[in-house]
C-alpha cells in the first residue's frame, strides 16, 4: 500500500488524514495516491471535474507564543484548521476553445 500524499508538496498525509483519504480512494476506485487542493489544481492548470466531492483534512497544530501579564512567554498548540482536497483522478487539464 502506497501512502496518500499531496501532489504539490510531495508530503504524505499523517494519522487520520491518511486513513480517511485511503478509505475514500478505495470507495471511489481512484487509481491515484495523489491529492490536491482546489487552489493547487488551478495553479497547475487543472480543473476539478464537475460533480467531484472534496475530502476534508485536518491541517494539524501550530505553536503560538503569548506574553502573560507578568511578561512570561507561554507557548500553546493551536489547531491550524481544515482544508479540502481532491484526488488527482478528479482533475482534468483545461481545454481552451
Amino acid at each position: 500500500m502506497k501512502e496518500q500524499y499531496n501532489k504539490i508538496s510531495g508530503l504524505s498525509y499523517q494519522g487520520k488524514n491518511q486513513t480517511n483519504l485511503l478509505t475514500v480512494k478505495k470507495e471511489k476506485n481512484f487509481s491515484s495516491n495523489a491529492w490536491i487542493t482546489f487552489i493547487q489544481a488551478r495553479e497547475q492548470g487543472l480543473k476539478i471535474k464537475k460533480g467531484s466531492k472534496a475530502v476534508g483534512i485536518f491541517k494539524g497544530f501550530g505553536k503560538v507564543e503569548r506574553k502573560t501579564k507578568d511578561d512570561k512567554v507561554r507557548t500553546k498548540n493551536v489547531p491550524m484548521g481544515f482544508a479540502y482536497v481532491f484526488n488527482l483522478d478528479q482533475t482534468e487539464k483545461y481545454i481552451l476553445a
